[in-house]
């Protein structure tokens, strides 16, 4: 799960492992109230003063919204605020890739991590992650989006369900085994933060992971597949033989009575080496066909179930089953809208940390699941509506 697949994701949250607190210990009892830990700030060097302001009071609202549930009064537990930030983005897995707009609006978020009995040892990530403009990775399923040949992030969004308190989208489940959780997304304007992309485009990006741009991958695979390893193995003789030349020259060097030695060893290992590879060509060459005959298989494939859709059907939203290399029909159950950013919403209108986006993400606690459906039921979801920039 960018930036796990959200600003907040489990390896962000959990770096409080590599702060460790004096205040902090080690257990509590079951009743033991417990003040919340000492907060962990992350930092970006490249924010400005005026911005980091935004933020602040931002991550402070989120904190206290938390702070005013049962989760702010922890009892035979304990919980560390954790703050993060995100200078401009840079690189694949940074926010912005295969974001279409200049000047995207900029991550952030709080976390709640919760210990266990109170031990640095035991405890079991972050129970509410409340991120500020995260990329759709963040509510998606897989590691990562899909990019087309324009390097266009594609999603393989999570089936949405009824929005809840306000919000403009929500997916996943609360208080379900096994479950992720629930995502919870809230935007400015009540604008939806992606867009749908079509069947073909879908496909499109599909052959394009496979085959890379104009088929470098296929070439790759047909420039392996040309030659056997005798093949090769003959084509290096010269170098070979200035190889042994060269140690044996070494040899010589050190101790001249050896040389002679040297030289049959080495000579008989290359014949040796040549026997073996002339011997597995016949496999290997039938192994080579196989693979030149099957470099654009899959490709080709999914070209032809391009070709058999009528225009209309190839302007579909795309829709996908289990994230599977193919296109099913709206409406299908659990299956995943594949979806880009949207533009407009992730713009920066005035400064780039404003909230455009906020996502509350609540996993699903196996440990003490009455104190998580306690937080949940006192969480204040219009305090965090409130919190979004408002639409110019």
């Amino acid at each position: 799960m960018a930036n796990t697949r959200r600003v907040l994701g489990a390896a962000l949250a959990l770096s409080w492992l590599s702060v460790t607190s004096l205040e902090a210990q080690d257990k509590c009892g079951p009743d033991e109230l417990v003040p919340w830990w000492p907060r962990i700030v992350g930092s970006s060097k490249e924010i400005t003063p005026t911005e980091r302001a935004i933020v602040d009071a931002n991550l402070q609202a989120a904190e206290n919204i938390m702070r005013k549930t049962n989760y702010g009064r922890p009892r035979g537990f304990a919980a560390t605020p954790w703050w993060g930030y995100q200078g401009p983005n840079r690189g694949e897995r940074s926010w912005g890739h295969g974001n279409p707009t200049r000047n995207p609006t900029r991550p952030y978020g709080f976390s709640l991590v919760v210990h266990h009995a109170c031990s640095k040892y035991e405890e079991f990530g972050y129970a509410v992650a409340i991120s500020f403009n995260p990329d759709p990775q963040s509510w998606s399923e897989s590691d990562r989006p899909l990019l087309n040949e324009n390097g266009e992030a594609f999603y393989f969004e999570r089936p949405r369900k009824e929005p809840l308190f306000g919000s403009t989208s929500t997916f996943g489940v609360f208080g379900v085994t096994n479950a992720e959780g629930l995502y919870v997304v809230f935007t400015s304007g009540g604008e939806s933060p992606t867009l749908p992309v079509t069947r073909e485009e879908y496909l499109r990006a599909i052959i394009f992971s496979l085959e890379g741009k104009d088929q470098e991958k296929v070439k790759e695979v047909l420039e392996f597949a040309s030659k056997t390893q005798y093949e090769r193995w003959q084509e290096r003789a010269a170098q070979r033989k200035k190889d042994i030349d060269d140690m044996v020259a070494g040899v010589a060097m050190v101790d001249p009575a050896k040389a002679a030695k040297a030289r049959a060893d080495l000579e008989n290992a290359d014949r040796l080496a040549g026997e073996t590879h002339k011997k597995n060509e016949p496999a290997e060459r039938a192994e080579l066909d196989k693979m030149r005959a099957n470099a654009t298989a899959a490709g080709d494939k999914i070209r032809a179930r391009i070709a058999a859709m009528t225009p209309a059907e190839r302007a579909l939203p795309a829709y996908s089953e289990g994230m599977a290399f193919d296109v099913v029909p709206q409406g299908t159950p659990d299956a995943n809208a594949i979806v880009r950013v949207n533009p407009a919403l992730y713009r920066t209108r005035r400064t780039p940390v404003e909230a455009h986006v906020i996502l509350v993400h609540v996993r699903n606690d196996e440990y003490i699941p009455a104190l998580h459906q306690q937080m949940f039921r006192e969480f204040d979801w219009a305090a965090i509506k409130r919190l979004l920039a408002t639409t110019p």
